[in-house]
């Protein structure tokens, strides 16, 4: 076990990792290919690539999969397995049957899922010992973000938008382990989904994937207008409190998706969080939710994690990084920080060019407004931090445009290249 660095100024500290029985290294498929949809089963499927690629940090595939959950999950398990090797974990009875358990009871869905990642895998449940709820790939999760959600009555085309900076290390796992990554290691960040995903059970949903297809949104919109984000907390829990393991409940990648399948509004997102068990499965997160009516909230834990803490958005933008916001009242107590990266002084950045626009928020403000906190600084050793993706959810017309980082660029004055914003649209 080592420790793992986050970009976050003040709040840089280590963080124990463990392998999750998940390989990365595969040559990428389908490069510069539209896949032709075809029918998998009864499960609609197709495929394409949208960003990147051989020469590129990044191949983006947009996937669009409609059909019932357990084909859905079986689709899914299918590519982990063909294109990124994943393997299952083997896990105790007693944990697997209280897992399962669980998402019955909580989250039928996503059981369902696991059932057909079963299939993939030739495996029985619940004779099995492997757990197929999980398909986890490229390994380590999350490190600071900066996202907005502004209420329609903000923006100049009157819809509710999120706005999300995803910044993390552009190296491998063994690199962010302090070792050297085996020959042809894929980056964490190396494969993105954009998935479109049309169940016969839940709302259907269209979020960027990554470290776990199975269910690892890091931000989305579904049907009826809700969108989430998910960002580090680094001043939540301690590290001894980290579990290393699956448990029954939520762990932070599960709960975007959650709430993007089981929630119509952010009073449905309130109740359903407030009633499952969360736990962090690896470095804390906190979450900003929001829907079209102009509403949003922040949920977050407190130190213990022992009490939960909602910090409603009043019907104004409202401005997450990486610091636990229920533990500030107000802007004039957050500490200041030299340290431009810092998720204090990104916090303030964004507040303060938020509350010196004057009139209604266009796309380009907006987008002004996640650029002036875009990762851009070089560390001494190892590779370094990037905005991967900017994400711009629309709550009304159900749109994604996100601009994906393709690499350092070629010349002095080209310090990035970047995809440009590429559109998607959720069916209504």
């Amino acid at each position: 076990m080592s420790h793992i660095r986050m970009v976050d100024g003040r709040h840089r500290y280590g963080l124990l990792a463990i392998a999750m029985g998940v390989l990365t290294t595969l040559p990428r498929l389908l490069q510069g290919v539209e896949a032709t949809p075809h029918e998998d089963g009864k499960a609609s499927f197709s495929e394409r690539v949208v960003a990147g690629g051989a020469d590129d940090f990044v191949t983006v595939r947009h996937l669009r999969i409609k059909g019932s959950q357990r084909q859905i999950g079986k689709k899914l398990a299918e590519i982990a397995k063909d294109r990124h090797r994943v393997t299952l974990q083997k896990t105790e009875q007693p944990l697997l049957r209280a897992r399962a358990e669980f998402y019955r009871r909580h989250y039928p869905m996503h059981l369902e899922r696991g059932a057909g990642v079963a299939d993939a895998f030739g495996l029985r449940v619940p004779e099995s010992e492997f757990d197929t709820m999980m398909l986890w790939f490229n390994m380590e999760p999350h490190t600071s973000c900066s996202t907005v959600y502004y209420p329609g009555a903000y923006t100049a085309t009157g819809h509710a938008l999120l706005s999300r900076n995803y910044d993390f290390s552009t190296g491998t796992f063994a690199e962010l382990l302090g070792g050297k990554p085996p020959a042809g290691a894929r980056p964490m960040n190396a494969d993105a989904y954009v998935m479109e995903i049309y169940p016969d059970v839940g709302h259907p949903s269209l979020y960027i994937c990554a470290y776990d297809l199975l269910t690892g949104a890091m931000d989305g919109v579904n049907a009826a207008g809700v969108t989430v984000a998910l960002l580090a907390d680094g001043e939540a829990g301690r590290s001894s409190d980290r579990l290393m393991t699956p448990q029954a409940g939520l762990n932070q990648l599960e709960l975007p998706r959650y709430v993007l399948e089981t929630c119509a509004d952010v009073d449905e997102a309130k109740a359903a969080l407030m009633a499952a068990k969360q736990y962090y499965l690896f470095i804390p997160a906190h979450f900003i939710i929001g829907d079209r009516s102009g509403r949003s909230f922040i949920w977050e834990y407190g130190a213990a994690h022992n009490r939960e803490y909602v910090s409603d958005g009043g019907g104004k933008p409202q401005v997450i990084t990486n610091h636990s916001v229920y533990a500030y009242k107000g802007i004039e107590q957050v500490p200041k920080d030299s340290e431009a990266s810092s998720t204090y002084a990104r916090f303030i950045r964004m507040q303060k060019a938020i509350e010196n626009t004057q009139g209604k928020h266009s796309l380009e403000v907006i987008k002004s407004t996640n650029e002036c906190v875009r990762a851009v600084e070089n560390p001494a050793f190892g590779p370094p931090d990037r905005t991967l993706w900017h994400a711009l959810y629309d709550c009304q017309d159900l749109t994604l445009d996100v601009d994906f980082y393709l690499g350092e660029g070629r010349s002095p004055d080209e310090p990035h290249r970047r995809s440009g914003y590429l559109k998607f649209r959720l069916e209504r």
